[in-house]
């Protein structure tokens, strides 16, 4: 049985200034890359045989510590990038329910059916995300152990979809910044055979 670690990335100063944050590149705060290292540790006695990122800066950032304790290179998947967020990308998230924006309360509700302006809806972002998580499960089957760094969205939905939980319901699972997940697998992959054993583990953190 493999096992998928998934981490989210560390903290940026979008975050800290709690602006949202889809494809825009921004990288690790001094909090995140503290983070960072604190991830590291927590894989410290664990064998692992990959580490997949998202290629936006922070997710590398994230893992950047634990692959050159390792001596592992990251392997970029494009699938794991965070939701195209268009023209909510970079803005203050009071801002956006200040301003009595119907559409947001209306994506958060039904997130797999109501689009973003000039972004994505998280059915399509499932689609491509679960594409690169059946690439990297097919990649590792027996007792592999593999990280993946991601992103909130891009974890909610994988977790949802390991937990048949309707996508509708992602907002439900709280996906803190730095933390890790874990899914078991068998041969068939995620969401198959997909056995959750953490939820946003942040106990490193402390």
């Amino acid at each position: 049985m493999g096992t998928a670690y998934i981490v989210r990335h560390g903290e940026t100063e979008y975050h800290a200034q709690h602006r949202l944050l889809g494809r825009l590149d921004i990288g690790l705060n001094e909090t995140g890359r503290e983070q960072a290292r604190r991830v590291a540790a927590y894989f410290a006695d664990m064998e692992l045989a990959a580490i997949y990122s998202s290629p936006l800066s922070r997710c590398l950032e994230t893992v950047g510590p634990l692959a050159e304790s390792r001596g592992l290179e990251v392997v970029v998947m494009p699938g794991l990038m965070e939701v195209d967020m268009g023209e909510w990308d970079g803005q203050l998230i009071a801002d956006l329910f200040a301003e009595g924006n119907e559409l947001v309360g209306e994506w958060m509700r039904n997130p797999s059916s109501v689009a973003i302006p000039g972004g994505e809806d998280f059915s399509s972002v499932r689609a491509r995300v679960m594409d690169a998580v059946r690439e990297i499960t097919s990649r590792h089957p027996g007792d592999d152990r593999v990280v993946v760094a991601t992103h909130g969205g891009p974890i909610r939905g994988i977790l949802c979809e390991a937990l048949r939980m309707d996508l509708d319901d992602m907002f439900r699972l709280q996906i803190d910044l730095a933390s890790i997940s874990a899914v078991k697998y068998f041969d068939g992959g995620i969401p198959e055979t997909a056995m959750v054993t953490l939820v946003n583990q942040t106990c490193h953190l402390r």
